[in-house]
């Protein structure tokens, strides 16, 4: 394990020691955030955590440097998906490459609790670096809340609240840590952002600080909101967006890379010659420029081979071609959480074509994972890429004013998980809502296919779309093991022998 972390995990002590130094006036902060991917994405031109420790490893040649990750990384990914020896493997890969390349610090995102508890417990154990939150606790089956905690020679060490980096004799930067409440699970408590901060902003105020960042995975709006109410604050490393952005809230600022390690951020911080304390930002994209670290390539090679083989036994033939898409299936997260994509049809419109018959078919966007253009052979290995979760496809009937409040509101998810990929029959036109050109009436029944996580309240801006909705007549899920509309990938599969995907 690091030596940066020994002192913190033995100790249980707040304070994270000064690594050894080449610059005496700069530290470095290198942010990550939103990494489903241990290997790099479009053809391997962008991203990959081999290129991640590579950029780790140069500013730790120069500057005492702190490795973060905002949250969101254990799940979902096609390699989380996969069972190895009977087990799913659950983020068993990203810790081992977090591990790999120097990751120092992390705090949760709300995808970390998608996994089982236990689950999460071995990858927290399994991790060499630091666990941070600021707000979020341990729920036990009787409801008592403790901190969660990493297994280390036999002992529980709680996750602390607060950190106190200590990189220069002159500089001492203080951590707090937030997570987004919007993944309830029956083991996990979320405190209220507001008072968490405040209480650790108290604590490192005490502490004598030099400067105070939040490293966070909230919506980019609750960031803002908290840097105007708190000064105190000189600026957040945040996640949850999954699109890079650096927004200033007068002179502090949010700043947030982009998903799967494409771009990373890196801080410098200094004190300029009137002892002023100065953070300069760049965002560094992680493409052919930066040459991959050798020992991570070996270990996602590892990673690679084992999922492979297991998917081989599973039944999914990695290497079987379906189909050659010359025009590129858009499924980046920059697209598909905003507008209807092309990839979002296809998926669409392979529900349709599986009987019985539906109306109409709507997809969440949060579905679709791969953030990623697919183009030129597609096999089967591609489609659980793109759909690592999986699902069940139901079929919905209901009041077309349930639709229509549905799909109304749709705009109010952009950039959302809840954002829906909609079929093609399905469309806005002549200032009304309409299936294969007939206007959606409120008291007509319409029968909707979609996913059945879909119709569980769970997702946000359609908590209201579940059974005991009184527009919902019936809710038919399609979920014994040999109908087809059991797995959404095996539906794209299967209808990829018979679409053009070039009408799409």
């Amino acid at each position: 394990m690091k030596r940066l972390l020994i002192s913190v995990l033995i100790l249980s002590f707040p304070i994270i020691k000064g690594q050894a130094q080449v610059s005496t006036d700069t530290a470095c902060i290198i942010q990550l955030n939103d990494v489903y991917e241990i290997g790099p994405l479009e053809g391997g031109r962008k991203g990959g955590m081999p290129r991640v420790a590579s950029v780790i490893a140069d500013a730790r040649k120069k500057y005492p440097t702190l490795a973060v990750l905002a949250g969101d990384f254990l799940s979902p990914s096609v390699m989380g998906t996969a069972k190895l020896n009977g087990e799913r493997v659950n983020g068993a890969q990203m810790v081992d490459l977090m591990n790999t390349v120097g990751i120092d610090m992390v705090t949760f995102g709300n995808h970390e609790f998608d996994i089982p508890y236990a689950a999460l417990q071995k990858r927290i154990n399994e991790s060499q670096f630091l666990w941070i939150s600021s707000n979020v606790q341990y729920k036990d089956s009787l409801n008592k809340l403790s901190p969660f905690y990493k297994n280390l020679r036999g002992l529980q060490v709680p996750f602390v609240q607060h950190i106190v980096w200590s990189p220069l004799s002159n500089l001492r930067i203080g951590f707090f840590a937030l997570t987004i409440d919007a993944n309830q699970q029956h083991f996990v408590q979320y405190e209220s952002s507001d008072a968490a901060v405040s209480r650790e902003i108290a604590a490192l105020t005490d502490e004598q600080v030099n400067c105070i960042l939040g490293l966070t995975h909230l919506s980019y709006k609750a960031d803002s909101t908290l840097l105007r109410q708190l000064p105190a604050i000189r600026g957040i490393l945040g996640g949850h967006e999954h699109q890079h952005m650096y927004v200033p809230v007068e002179d502090r600022f949010v700043a947030k890379a982009d998903a799967n390690a494409k771009t990373i951020y890196k801080h410098l911080i200094y004190k300029d010659g009137n002892g002023n304390l100065q953070i300069q930002s760049t965002l560094i994209a992680l493409d052919s420029s930066i040459t991959a670290d050798t020992a991570a390539i070996a270990q996602v090679k590892k990673w690679e081979d084992r999922i492979y083989n297991s998917y081989i036994k599973n039944g999914i033939n990695p290497t079987h071609q379906l189909a050659v898409v010359t025009t590129p299936l858009n499924g980046l997260e920059s697209a598909i959480r905003y507008h209807q994509t092309n990839l979002g049809t296809l998926i669409t419109e392979s529900m349709l074509l599986s009987q019985p018959h539906a109306d109409a078919a709507i997809l969440n966007s949060g579905s679709i994972r791969i953030d990623d253009m697919v183009q030129g052979p597609i096999n089967e290995m591609d489609i659980v890429r793109i759909l690592p979760f999986g699902g069940v496809v139901c079929d919905v009937q209901m009041k077309g004013s349930l639709l229509l409040k549905i799909l109304q509101s749709n705009n109010d998810r952009l950039d959302l998980g809840g954002f829906l990929q909609m079929s093609k029959n399905l469309f806005y036109q002549d200032n009304n809502w309409q299936i294969n050109k007939k206007t959606i009436h409120p008291e007509k029944t319409y029968t909707i296919r979609t996913l059945e996580f879909l119709t569980t309240g769970a997702e946000k801006g359609l908590e209201y779309f579940k059974e005991g909705n009184p527009d919902i007549i019936n809710i038919t899920k399609y979920n014994t093991a040999d109908n087809l509309l059991s797995d959404i990938r095996r539906v794209v599969i299967d209808a990829l022998q018979h679409l053009n995907i070039s009408d799409l």
